[in-house]
């Protein structure tokens, strides 16, 4: 590949930072910074910026919401009005040396000028989308930097919100439970009783990334008549127990001893019924009552 200009070198920078480019084009990329200190530099900022979002950010699949949200904040971007309203205090300065520079008679001095304000002016464009997204991840996606995070009632109710309550279609759909246990054996060697909750239709299993690189059951059931979908997390407890993180809410988990006992936990406004079943932790979300959703779910007996 021929040795790169300033310009190709500037165009390949994201390219190789996130490793989409080819192996001739990162080597001429390479060589080019070895002679421009300033874009090497920007190239190692770039780094490790990637780094630190990379260690502070695990990935998980984004929810729906949060895909609409970034979606709308870049098309409020792409309007010249908007973007103009958002980068108007950083690029003040930026205006008011072109000006200056534009009076000047020397033409070259001017496109140089006027190159150098357009850039900066989608760097601001583009820091300005990067902090909006990271204020939406930072509300959006469970870290497991926060100990509040990792708590198993903590993470099924952000789970129930990030989709809205709604039914997700099952990796598995049936309406018997025996059927759901045995697929559960067949394909993941996992062994559980599967509850019955009155007044509710069993749905089906989805395969569910709790957490990061954590797997469990999310049984799905629904109430056709009033609309509802009840979702039920079930665990191993000894997957859990080996867990680098996760951990289960202290006073369930203090409390849940015999096959009747349960525990409530409110948090962030939703009732999470936690309960403890032949070394299988579960955990119950809707958006009813728990002492009212624990009265349906057998065995448990629970009457008020």
């Amino acid at each position: 590949m021929n040795e790169l200009t300033n310009k190709e070198a500037l165009q390949l920078l994201p390219a190789v930072v996130d490793n989409e480019a080819t192996i001739e084009e990162k080597n001429a990329f390479l060589r080019y910074i070895d002679r421009d200190t300033k874009l090497e530099k920007e190239y190692n900022d770039a780094l490790f910026i990637k780094k630190l979002l990379s260690e502070r950010y695990k990935k998980v699949k984004a929810p729906e919401y949060l895909k609409r949200k970034i979606q709308e904040t870049i098309e409020q971007l792409k309007e010249p009005d908007s973007v103009e309203d958002q980068t108007n205090s950083n690029l003040t300065d930026l205006k008011t040396n072109h000006t200056i520079l534009t009076t000047s008679k020397n033409s070259s001095s001017q496109r140089k000028t006027h190159f150098f304000t357009r850039y900066l002016s989608a760097a601001a464009v583009l820091l300005l989308i990067t902090l909006t997204i990271l204020g939406l991840l930072d509300r959006a996606i469970p870290s497991i930097s926060d100990p509040l995070d990792v708590i198993v009632e903590n993470v099924t109710v952000q789970h129930f919100i990030n989709s809205g309550g709604e039914l997700i279609d099952p990796q598995f759909s049936t309406s018997s439970r025996s059927d759901a246990e045995q697929y559960l054996f067949d394909h993941f060697g996992i062994t559980m009783t599967i509850p019955a909750i009155n007044g509710a239709d069993f749905r089906g299993i989805v395969m569910s990334e709790f957490v990061d690189n954590f797997q469990t059951p999310l049984l799905e059931y629904s109430q056709n008549e009033m609309g509802e979908t009840i979702y039920l997390f079930a665990f191993d407890m000894d997957q859990v127990s080996k867990h680098e993180y996760l951990i289960r809410h202290k006073d369930a988990a203090e409390s849940c001893i015999t096959q009747e006992d349960f525990f409530v936990a409110e948090i962030e406004n939703y009732h999470v019924v936690s309960w403890l079943w032949n070394n299988v932790w579960y955990t119950a979300i809707s958006n009813h009552n728990g002492y009212d959703l624990a009265t349906l779910v057998e065995p448990l007996n629970y009457s008020p």
